[in-house]
């Protein structure tokens, strides 16, 4: 019997991804739907009986087709999905974990200097981190890293608009965190040592990529972000980190990443990444130590 409600436990973690993913659908037939409406609505007037199909063609599956290829579109879209999401599995999280009566928690008691610089440092060891995984990915299989690159082309990562730069630096981390290190991680490590509750939080949040590329990157990312939040006690926390992360993703020039043929410069730059994201963790568990007692921190590390 415990055996079967342990495994009940660890299918619910899965129910704010399946919620996620059904908002995602709903959200993108919608707005699929919308755009095929306005088109017939601007060009009802070739809607008529004998109307030539090569004119319904142009007029409408065109405009069409061209908007599902077209990156602020998607970015639109991706924004509201986003939106959606996070107030949904925000009201969930307020709902079952933050309901009770709790004492109001100080900025002071959350994060202070040393936590804000160790996700700093972190946050720049990960980028680089994240940046070798790719490669060595694409190394292994090119057609991989294709598919990645068309996937970010197409969304407009190679010329980042302000519906773009507001999805991915400031929607995308807040619904993604809400998602994954709230919900999800909260029945994860109900139901399983945090270990175990860590790498299935990070492992859903690189499926829900849909792409082995950016699903892997996103599963190590998810990995940090979990630890953050639970060693820091707060969701904001890993909102933070994701939200630093985003911002140099969008943001940084491409002058800071090497692509060179030096294999010893490439080792050197690997070696400096590991060695920033493993000083960054130190300098946030000590910032973590600075801050003033609070009985309000779970001591399971819950967020």
């Amino acid at each position: 019997m415990k055996t079967i409600k342990k495994i009940g436990s660890i299918l619910f973690c899965l129910l704010p991804v399946l919620l996620a993913f059904g908002i995602q659908m709903i959200v993108t037939f919608a707005a699929v739907f919308l755009k095929i409406f306005l088109e017939i609505f601007k060009n009802r007037e070739i809607l008529v009986d004998g109307a030539d199909p090569a004119n319904i063609t142009d007029s409408i599956l065109n405009p069409v087709m061209s908007s599902l290829m077209d990156s602020q579109f998607l970015a639109g879209i991706s924004a509201v999905y986003a939106v959606i999401a996070a107030i949904a599995l925000g009201f969930w999280y307020w709902k079952r974990f933050c309901s009770k009566k709790q004492p109001r928690r100080k900025i002071s008691s959350i994060i202070n200097p040393w936590m804000v610089g160790g996700l700093a440092i972190m946050m720049l060891g990960m980028q680089y981190i994240s940046t070798y995984v790719v490669m060595l990915l694409a190394v292994i299989n090119p057609g991989w890293y294709q598919t990645y690159e068309e996937l970010m082309k197409s969304v407009g990562f190679g010329d980042v608009t302000l519906v773009l730069a507001i999805y991915s630096v400031l929607i995308a981390p807040v619904s993604e965190e809400l998602i994954f290190r709230g919900v999800t991680m909260k029945y994860a490590v109900k139901a399983m040592p945090f270990v175990a509750a860590n790498i299935l939080q990070a492992f859903l949040f690189g499926l829900f990529h849909a792409n082995v590329i950016q699903g892997t990157y996103a599963f190590v990312v998810g990995l940090f972000c979990g630890y953050v939040c639970y060693k820091g006690g707060s969701l904001y926390l890993s909102i933070l980190f994701h939200m630093m992360f985003n911002l140099w993703g969008t943001f940084a020039p491409s002058f800071l990443n090497y692509s060179g043929n030096s294999i010893a410069l490439h080792i050197v730059i690997f070696a400096a990444a590991v060695c920033a994201a493993t000083a960054g963790i130190f300098l946030y568990l000590q910032g973590i130590k600075r801050r003033p007692p609070m009985e309000e921190i779970v001591a399971d590390g819950q967020c």
